[in-house]
């Protein structure tokens, strides 16, 4: 029991991680209908400015994290603004397109800047601390943050798409463009300020990932796939599905390599994402589109 324990809180831990980058895929989805495959990247170049912040600037850690993510902020905002907003007028695939060039070339572009070694980053998030719970179940002190971090989030999340303006307008403008458009809602300033969001909740990820597996351009590459199955198993239009969906995929995960087989830990995610795509296209809290001709 006390293993089966254990290995319940690893793959809650490691879900919170998909769970965090798969809301940012599910905000941009329901907003622009588009799949950005930049995402991973947008996140391992805000980490990079944090380790840059911290270690070449020698900044505090948490000015070194408040610097990433208001720079992954600005980031987001002004790719949708100046490229992505444009290249809409072509149709999702030429959005597509520039999400998958974005991803190349932030990777170049860090690994000219930072280099391609895998780089040691650890912070105040991941103390050799320990934390021991009933039942003897342990739970380390990055691990504990990673959780924390990912159930803040989702209440943060929740309280400002509800009770805020801003928040009402971004789910208007997920909900149906063109009818927040004639109620006067500024679409395209709105849409910037998802990604803006995505980006923010994609950083957060990329700097609690740093410490388990090294900072290098394609770190991010396993957790945003992981994170793409967590999205379709949850539904790519729920953002509650995808938070659910994160934390499914990392407990089926850690027993799949527990109790079956450790080879299956690497590949139970694509595993996911076929057999929903068959069985369940909409995914387990996603609605099927209905569109009219």
């Amino acid at each position: 029991m006390t293993l089966f324990l254990q290995n319940l809180l690893n793959g809650f831990s490691a879900g919170s991680l998909y769970a965090l980058l798969a809301v940012g895929i599910v905000l941009v989805y329901k907003s622009s209908e588009v799949l950005n495959f930049g995402h991973g990247a947008f996140a391992m170049l805000s980490t990079f400015v944090a380790y840059h912040a911290a270690v070449v600037w020698g900044f505090g850690l948490l000015a070194s994290f408040a610097i990433a993510l208001a720079f992954a902020f600005v980031l987001g905002a002004v790719i949708y603004r100046v490229l992505l907003d444009r290249a809409r007028e072509g149709g999702e695939h030429a959005v597509v397109m520039v999400t998958i060039g974005l991803l190349l070339v932030f990777e170049g572009t860090s690994g000219a800047i930072w280099g391609t070694d895998t780089k040691a980053f650890h912070h105040l998030f991941d103390e050799l601390r320990v934390i021991e719970l009933p039942g003897g179940v342990f739970l380390t002190h990055h691990d504990a943050w990673i959780i924390a971090t990912a159930l803040t989030m989702v209440v943060t999340l929740a309280l400002f798409f509800r009770f805020t303006r801003v928040g009402i307008a971004l789910r208007a403008v997920s909900q149906n463009e063109v009818a927040a458009q004639l109620m006067g809602v500024r679409v395209a300033r709105v849409q910037s300020l998802i990604w803006g969001i995505a980006t923010v909740l994609g950083a957060i990820a990329g700097i609690l990932t740093a410490p388990k597996q090294g900072l290098e351009p394609a770190m991010m590459f396993s957790p945003l796939l992981k994170a793409f199955a967590a999205a379709v198993l949850g539904g790519v239009n729920s953002v509650a599905g995808a938070i659910i969906g994160g934390w499914l995929l990392g407990v089926i995960e850690v027993f799949a390599g527990a109790y079956i087989d450790p080879a299956w830990q690497a590949s139970i995610a694509f595993l996911i994402i076929v057999l929903v795509l068959t069985v369940r296209p909409e995914g387990l809290l996603g609605k099927p589109e209905v569109k009219k001709v």
